[in-house]
């Protein structure tokens, strides 16, 4: 008998897992197989909320926040990228630390209360640029957060200037990086990287520079980039990965899923996933397989801000930021405008949820009841 296929099973399977959960036991990769095909779309949603209302209740979180990316330009420019360029194209480009203090310091004088930077692999970065570049954002404002740089930027610093991970991270740290954003996980699979980022690091890698971050002390987020050549059972597999490092480090702060955009990509053949029901299972079974992460985002810009607030009543308890000036999502064709957060705050409360102001460590700097 074929269980995917079979509504009986599924309803079934539900009730099951869902016994499994009031009994505190953790799910395992058949229940996250089952949770991806149960017809049962509200029933899911009913148990991932539940759970999120255990932890948060009806509080949702969101930042104003600055995204700035540094250069375009990047060595590995992989398929699924809309955004980078090689090195002398027209629109090239590879911002000096003046420009960036610059836009930070505007922004924080408008209520901005974090920067988000990451960019490219360009052959000119080093980890002098970053360290200066992070004691002058300091400069600004003890209090402006910086969240910045991915695994595999931090990846390539490290092998560039000869220095091991825990020096790097040190180094990183005390310039004033708080914390990272979790990029360049994509599907931790070596298959499917092949196949979507081939020059990007292993997912073994991946998972490396993200555990070593956390013993320096540097929390991170965890992404993953799905709706391209990924089944079922690879996403399943990412979390678990994911669940197990979160096990030995708790450094993770959230899980980031991501929906794949492939305009404008070498990836631009595949249709780009429409369906509701897969995109609210993605965070429904997040909620409910990453036991160990407090936080699920269900970031705006790349669900529509309307839909995302669909998303905070099937396990996500973060709407994201501002992210002001972000490129990158947009350079894949995302169509969302750019919002305020007076519309943040209006979507979140229209769900009948509590809006909070907050970095990406969490930190509470307004809660709006």
């Amino acid at each position: 008998m074929n269980i995917f296929s079979d509504p009986t099973f599924m309803e079934n399977d539900l009730t099951r897992i869902k016994e499994k959960l009031d009994r505190g036991e953790r799910l395992d990769a058949q229940d996250g197989l089952a949770l991806f095909s149960t017809p049962d779309l509200f029933g899911l949603g009913r148990l991932a909320n539940a759970v999120k209302e255990r932890l948060h209740g009806n509080r949702v979180h969101f930042g104003v926040s600055l995204n700035i990316n540094y250069t375009n330009v990047c060595m590995l420019r992989c398929p699924i990228c809309a955004f980078s360029r090689d090195e002398g194209a027209a629109d090239a480009y590879f911002l000096a630390r003046e420009e960036i203090v610059a836009r930070a310091a505007a922004a924080r004088a408008r209520g901005v209360s974090e920067v988000h930077i990451v960019g490219g692999l360009h052959r000119d970065i080093s980890l002098a640029y970053f360290t200066q570049l992070f004691s002058r954002l300091r400069r600004i404002d003890p209090l402006l957060n910086i969240n910045a740089l991915t695994a595999t930027e931090c990846d390539y610093l490290s092998r560039k200037e000869g220095m091991p991970l825990s020096d790097l991270f040190a180094r990183l740290k005390e310039s004033g990086l708080d914390s990272m954003p979790g990029g360049g996980a994509e599907i931790l699979d070596d298959r499917v990287r092949g196949e979507i980022a081939p020059l990007k690091i292993g997912s073994d890698r991946w998972l490396e520079v993200s555990g070593e971050a956390h013993r320096a002390g540097i929390r991170t987020n965890a992404t993953m980039l799905w709706g391209h050549v990924e089944s079922h059972a690879d996403r399943v597999r990412h979390m678990l990965r994911l669940r197990e490092l979160q096990d030995e480090t708790k450094g993770f702060k959230a899980f980031v899923p991501l929906l794949f955009h492939p305009t404008n990509t070498r990836l631009a053949h595949l249709k780009k996933v429409s369906s509701a029901a897969e995109i609210l299972k993605v965070y429904a079974v997040s909620r409910l397989m990453l036991d160990n992460f407090t936080h699920v985002k269900a970031l705006w810009m790349y669900l529509g801000l309307k839909f995302a607030g669909v998303a905070l009543r099937f396990g996500a308890d973060d709407l994201g930021g501002t992210s002001f000036e972000e490129r990158i999502v947009h350079a894949a064709g995302s169509e969302a405008s750019m919002v305020s957060q007076n519309t943040l705050e209006h979507q979140i409360r229209s769900m009948g949820l509590v809006p909070c102001e907050s970095d990406s460590n969490y930190r509470m700097i307004r809660e709006n009841g």
